[in-house]
């Protein structure tokens, strides 16, 4: 008797299944395959990028130091307001000046290099975080480009909402990112960003995840989103701000981050600060 309830059992079992898969529709195995992660506007975060988006470097005199230092001193609260700043072309012309930037902000920083302008000059960015990294990588695109990394602490909000629409709450979020910077200025260097065994595949293979901010000259935004496209179609090219020498852009993929919006503040003498909003 015992075998016999057990065989039942084992039976009765089996039905359930069949009748669990006989009644999944074709229009079931539809939705369920169509669900896909996407950013949510619930969730922001900021990041400064300060420029004059011209060939030029950032800082030519004592004037230009000053209102940078107002800016992330006064603007920023030293570290309070920012998490994520990048100087872009601080040439070591005033490296002097940036290093007095971290003393005087109470931040770390790291170089994006970029390349030589000559036997004594190098071209590149420098990138303020406000927590220790072990780690800034680069990695060569062609010739005079390098596209650079680390994993910073992010730190953003949560707002939700009630069914009118009312904020009832925001809470801090932080957790560790991929970020990247580069600046394209050849259409060799975005040959070599993109494609099969290109720059773009290596570090997305290492990191889907990755959000990229950077700038590349104005005529060659268009390559870049083709390149861009071809190479991988779910990352997307957002064009932040410019409309001079250079373009300012975000490349993520789309199911991690999304741009909505920027804020830009002139600081004098050409100089731009663009604060970047992305959600996730």
């Amino acid at each position: 008797m015992k075998k016999i309830q057990k065989y039942m059992t084992a039976l009765l079992a089996l039905g359930v299944v069949a009748v669990g898969f006989a009644g999944c529709s074709d229009d079931d195995e539809y939705t369920l395959s169509s669900v896909g992660a996407k950013p949510s506007d619930k969730f922001n975060t900021k990041i400064q990028f300060v420029s004059r988006l011209t060939d030029a470097p950032l800082i030519t005199g004592d004037a230009d130091y000053q209102a940078l230092n107002e800016y992330m001193v006064g603007k920023l609260k030293k570290r309070e307001n920012a998490w994520l700043t990048i100087l872009d072309r601080t040439d070591n012309s005033c490296l002097s000046d940036v290093m007095q930037l971290s003393v005087d902000t109470y931040r770390w920083t790291a170089s994006a290099f970029n390349k030589l302008g000559g036997k004594t000059t190098f071209e590149g960015s420098t990138l303020f975080f406000n927590e220790p990294t072990r780690l800034v990588r680069s990695v060569e695109s062609g010739a005079g480009c390098r596209v650079t990394s680390l994993s910073p602490l992010m730190k953003g909000t949560r707002t939700d909402k009630n069914e009118d629409g009312q904020v009832v709450a925001t809470v801090d979020v932080s957790f560790n990112i991929n970020f990247y910077t580069v600046r394209f200025d050849a259409a060799d260097q975005l040959a070599a960003f993109g494609g099969e065994t290109g720059v773009m595949n290596r570090i997305k293979r290492e990191n889907m995840n990755l959000l990229m901010i950077g700038t590349v000259k104005n005529d060659l935004f268009g390559t870049l989103e083709q390149t861009v496209a071809g190479t991988d179609p779910s990352f997307k090219v957002y064009k932040v701000a410019g409309s001079g020498e250079y373009v300012l852009f975000m490349l993520a993929e789309e199911r991690f981050w999304g741009f909505t919006g920027v804020e830009t503040e002139s600081l004098g003498n050409g100089i731009e600060a663009y604060t970047v909003n992305v959600m996730w």
